[in-house]
């Protein structure tokens, strides 16, 4: 079953979250728009995402099963599509796609399949692009894997601090193209996934496995095997509930995970902390500036929640709830997400009949405001997730002022009631009332 979803998102700013209790959600009366990237029919079962220098988001996806089609999506920094290019005709099969920026601004694509049709050439090819995406060439003769990655549902890559391709497909790793070796490192895996920690270059694998008691395998790969870790899962749950990432210019490789009784933060060799408490089958988490994270989770009850964190991920931003479509008629299966230039592109992977396959929305971070008050003295505090918001233009009775760099503003007020709105670069819109005594 394939999945897809138009979506409502109700947000307001209001108090920050503390990252080692349950979120509270927001809400707003703001819609936000859903474009299809893959679908309706046959659409895959992952998007290979990447952005380039130029901030444009490249998002790789298949549709098909034997004489599958690979396409492109490019995607501007303010959400829209800015057009779509063919990777590939006649290829056979429609498993996992990863793609990476490369050092010199080319795009590299992985994808688990075969050139066409009985090709000897299955396992994982690779495909090569200029920066701005839209010309495509395979890589003839290069090739991996064999029928373990060809069967791969999702496949990992990533870059070594030195910038050399790392894959993984069922539990293996190998760094090249192609890996001179690769190495198995956990049984019982359907999808793999691979993240390189900014603050000591370990390459960090993960994914879902059913090996023994099951659960979420997580173990450095590179440039030695680190600790291995296995977060616990219900019998049952599948390769979608979980994704890895590392911070952008911060030390740490994060997983997000649903385990159907909530969803969850680990840190790789620390600990996990819960974000929402829910029947959630699906999480993601992907980089933000400056050490933030985006994490979103879901389930096709409740609809999907995304939120960010503060730079030192140890706090979150109200939560943005995205109702599913009324039509839902099965839900939820696979998120993905990509964050690295502030707001997140977000991408939801659910199931509404002829409306199945991969749709995205783009959502702003959103800033909380305070007021304190010491007579008619008033300070108007913005925060994003705890962390001083500076340049915040904020409206109260007809003025208007701008937070420092301590994220606060200070205005002379009369008794009464107030309301305040608020703007920000890169934000969205903030509003707060308050009592003057």
């Amino acid at each position: 079953m394939r999945h897809s979803s138009v979506l409502a998102v109700l947000i307001v700013a209001i108090a920050l979250v503390p990252l080692t209790a349950s979120a509270t959600t927001s809400r707003s009366d703001a819609r936000t728009a859903w474009d299809r990237i893959s679908g309706p029919t046959q659409p895959g079962v992952e998007l290979g995402l990447a952005r380039t220098k130029d901030g444009v988001l490249h998002a790789i996806s298949n549709r098909g099963v034997s004489g599958t089609s690979i396409s492109e999506t490019r995607i501007a920094p303010s959400g829209k599509s800015i057009g779509t290019s063919t990777v590939a005709t006649g290829w056979d099969g429609n498993g996992g796609l990863a793609l990476v920026t490369m050092p010199n601004g080319t795009l590299r694509l992985f994808a688990a399949g075969a050139t066409h049709a009985g090709s000897n050439a299955f396992g994982i090819n690779t495909f090569t692009a200029p920066a701005g995406g839209g010309s495509w060439q395979l890589q003839n003769g290069v090739f991996w894997g064999g029928a373990v990655a060809n069967s791969a549902a999702y496949i990992g890559a990533t870059l070594t601090r030195d910038g050399q391709p790392v894959t993984a497909w069922r539990g293996l790793a190998g760094e090249g193209v192609p890996p001179q070796t690769s190495h198995a490192y956990q049984g019982g895996m359907t999808a793999s996934q691979l993240a390189t920690d900014a603050g000591n270059g370990a390459v960090v694998l993960s994914g879902v496995t059913n090996a023994g008691n099951g659960g979420v395998y997580v173990q450095q790969v590179l440039p030695g095997q680190g600790a291995r870790v296995v977060l616990p899962l219900p019998v049952g749950i599948n390769d979608w509930n979980s994704s890895l990432s590392a911070r952008s210019g911060a030390a740490g490789v994060y997983v997000a995970f649903a385990d159907g009784k909530a969803a969850r933060l680990y840190r790789y060799g620390g600990s996990t902390l819960t974000l929402k408490r829910g029947s959630f089958v699906s999480a993601a988490v992907c980089a933000a500036p400056a050490g933030r994270l985006w994490v979103a989770w879901g389930d096709r009850v409740d609809g999907v929640f995304a939120t960010r964190s503060n730079m030192g991920v140890s706090a979150f931003e109200p939560v943005q709830k995205l109702k599913l479509a009324q039509n839902t008629t099965d839900g939820l299966t696979y998120l993905q997400c990509e964050g690295s230039t502030g707001p997140v592109d977000l991408f939801a992977d659910v199931f509404i009949g002829g409306a199945g396959g991969f749709w995205h929305t783009h959502l702003l971070p959103r800033f909380s405001l305070l007021e304190r008050a010491q007579r008619s003295q008033v300070t108007v505090i913005a925060r994003d997730a705890g962390d001083p918001l500076a340049g915040a233009s904020i409206k109260v009775a007809g003025r208007r002022v701008v937070t420092g760099a301590n994220g606060q503003a200070t205005l002379v007020l009369r008794r009464g009631s107030y309301s305040a709105s608020a703007t920000a670069p890169g934000y969205a819109s903030a509003s707060l009332r308050f009592q003057v005594h």
